[in-house]
């Protein structure tokens, strides 16, 4: 469908840049976001398996990737308010790291 493509674009860069205000927020759980489009993944420091388990718990699926990366891969359909609320589950659950210390 026409602008389907545009569309994807903006999304990704809503997602990108609502993932960097994690990394400047909670420098102690994410390092970096790496990837392109929707195709991102986030850099920890504590074990990326301990982060995918407690974002499952928490209502998100990621997937553990190489050097310590949990992998996002929403939809190309995904809408704004689903980003917000995959970010706040992430925002919620690097809280959690923070102040455990882990």
């Amino acid at each position: 469908e026409e602008g389907f493509l545009d569309s994807v674009a903006r999304l990704a860069g809503r997602l990108r840049q609502r993932l960097e205000g994690l990394v400047a927020s909670h420098p102690l759980v994410v390092e970096e976001v790496r990837g392109e489009g929707l195709m991102l993944g986030l850099r920890v420091k504590p074990t990326n398996l301990d982060v995918v388990t407690a974002l499952r718990e928490a209502g998100l699926l990621t997937v553990p990737a190489g050097e310590n990366v949990v992998r996002l891969l929403p939809p190309l359909n995904i809408e704004n308010a689903q980003i917000d609320e995959a970010v706040g589950i992430i925002e919620e659950v690097c809280a959690r790291f923070a102040d455990s210390g882990d």
